[in-house]
């Protein structure tokens, strides 16, 4: 009797003919689809910026002829001077563009944009200053020139600006352009650039440089959203999810092999004249933003938009109503299934065949337990990647971002559940002299030597966050203005009496100390504004002190100015 399960000499034959045939047919049907080139469909894509591997996925389906196979003929367009990629778009001289999320608010104000991707999960965007000048932090930048560009394409810079109490009427806009001389020369104080370009070019010059990270400060974005019209998605449905596909495509294969894209850049497409390093840098730098071990490209979350959306109406650049389900782009999955059959009718038959031998094959235990090792490790990078973004980097404490997602829920708890609610704002006295006199890895040094001594201080529930550069911060719910009096002076004395220690070298550090007390009903933007007010009245009242928040205090009406 044959054993059930094992293949006998005349069923492997049939099965090996049989992948034979199909594979002879499928390869007729390519070779007819190849000869068939006039039946591309044309389409154009404008890019936000000139070439470089910020757009390097577009490459390599080009190159790669995965837009060749979709069906479609591709053109990439660089920036316009004169008009911006949404513009482009709703012109009709493109089909496809890439811009910012400045793109949910042009949709409520009724542009009838669609997201179909988002490809860096974070986004590169950020204000660069010189670390050897004046700007120590974001509010040095008030009454100063910075470029930035004008519309929405510096959505997130704004947004930053605010969360750090400035409005951009409090800078003097300078437009944007290519050459970092102005900054260098110090004809500008704040240059609009990408963590994944400038920093090279700093480094490489030698000169030192300062970046102020949206994230920083709460503000997390998407960047490079590919964008289309409800025209296009209700025209040419097919076109749309066949560009999309060929499009991720040649991202997983740019990010996979960046050397060959990079070969393929400096070939055909460096009109900015970059070189080899350069360009290895940005697509390493890429790679850490787009985050392709941990979510397909282009991935797109609703409540993550929903938060975009959230921190624009703060900041009263949306005021319209928006859909995100008619923003958001979702293929229709019964057609979808549909048109994917019979366009690849077989390329379907030939993965039936390999399954049902799989099958026969392969034990099913095997295949879930590694479906869910997979799994596990899919959702514990998830995890991770998460934690990250709510992580601040050199000092691991909570960032500004999670500072403030962890202030709305103590202040509903407070006023729910009728408890006080204290916030402490730090800064570190003199900071800029630490990184003159020793260095900035001393400086550096300091910043987590301060982080592990606040860490260890405050009560279990209670928060410590690094709110950026040196300034930080802790939330104590449940305690009143005089336990986080006694609090705050405790660690004064501490931080002043606990010499910092980097190599050989040992200096002492003090620290000022702003405190206000949340009163039922306030927003928690008055509550950050309160503390900080009463930590500069502690900084000009001679620094290395206290200093309680009062509503009949004489605190200044603006926000502070930081220490030199």
């Amino acid at each position: 009797m044959e054993s059930m399960g094992v293949f006998s000499g005349g069923d492997f034959r049939a099965w090996t003919t049989l992948l034979v045939l199909v594979s002879l047919l499928l390869g007729v049907s390519g070779i007819a689809a190849a000869k068939d080139e006039s039946a591309l469909v044309e389409v154009a894509i404008q890019l936000k910026w000139r070439h470089q591997f910020q757009f390097a996925g577009y490459y390599a389906a080009i190159e790669q002829g995965y837009y060749r196979d979709a069906g479609l003929n591709v053109t990439l367009y660089e920036r316009s001077e004169s008009r911006s990629p949404i513009d482009q778009l709703m012109s009709g001289r493109v089909e496809f563009a890439v811009a910012d999320t400045g793109a949910l608010i042009y949709r409520a104000s009724g542009v009838p944009l669609v997201a179909l991707a988002a490809i860096f999960q974070s986004s590169p965007s950020v204000l660069v200053t010189r670390a050897d000048g004046p700007i120590d932090s974001l509010y040095d930048l008030k009454n100063q020139p910075v470029m930035l560009s004008g519309g929405y394409m510096n959505a997130e810079l704004l947004a930053m600006l605010a969360n750090a109490g400035m409005a951009v009427d409090d800078v003097q806009v300078v437009p944007s352009e290519t050459s970092l001389e102005p900054l260098i020369s110090g004809e500008v104080a704040g240059y609009n650039g990408y963590s994944t370009n400038e920093p090279f070019e700093f480094t490489r010059r030698a000169i030192p440089y300062r970046v102020f990270r949206p994230s920083d400060y709460g503000i997390d974005f998407y960047g490079d959203i590919l964008l289309t019209t409800e025209t296009m998605l209700n025209t040419a449905p097919d076109v749309t999810r066949n560009f999309l596909e060929a499009t991720r495509r040649g991202w997983d294969y740019a990010l996979t092999h960046p050397d060959k894209v990079v070969d393929l850049i400096l070939r055909d497409y460096n009109t900015l004249g970059k070189s080899r390093e350069h360009l290895m840098f940005e697509a390493e730098a890429s790679k850490s933003l787009i985050l392709p071990n941990v979510v397909p490209v282009g991935y797109m979350n609703e409540e993550r938009w929903r938060h975009i959306e959230s921190v624009f109406r703060d900041q009263g650049l949306l005021t319209g109503e928006v859909d995100l389900n008619t923003f958001l782009y979702s293929a229709e999955p019964d057609s979808l299934f549909d048109e994917l059959f019979w366009a690849h009718r077989w390329y379907w038959l030939v993965a039936l065949v390999s399954m049902v031998g799989l099958a026969l094959l392969l034990h099913a235990r095997r295949l879930h337990a590694e479906v869910a090792v997979r799994t596990r490790q899919l959702s514990d990078a998830k995890q991770q990647a998460e934690q990250e973004a709510r992580t601040d980097y050199l000092t691991n404490l909570p960032n500004r971002r999670h500072l403030l997602e962890c202030l709305v829920r103590y202040s509903a708890q407070s006023q729910r559940h009728d408890l006080p609610l204290s916030l402490i704002m730090i800064d570190v006295d003199y900071f800029k002299r630490v990184n003159d006199e020793y260095g900035h890895a001393a400086g550096d040094e300091a910043l987590r030597q301060v982080s592990a001594l606040l860490a260890e201080s405050v009560r279990t529930g209670d928060m410590a966050a690094r709110m950026g550069g040196e300034e930080f911060a802790i939330v104590c719910l449940n305690n009143d203005a005089q336990e986080a009096v006694a609090l705050a002076q405790r660690l004064c004395q501490d931080i002043a009496s606990t010499p910092v220690t980097f190599g050989s070298t040992e200096f002492s550090l003090t620290v000022s100390m702003g405190i206000a007390v949340y009163e039922h009903g306030e927003a928690v933007s008055s509550l950050l504004q309160k503390a900080d007010l009463a930590l500069y009245q502690a900084k000009a009242g001679g620094r290395n002190r206290v200093q309680t928040w009062h509503a009949d205090g004489d605190l200044p009406s603006g926000p502070r100015t930081a220490s030199p």
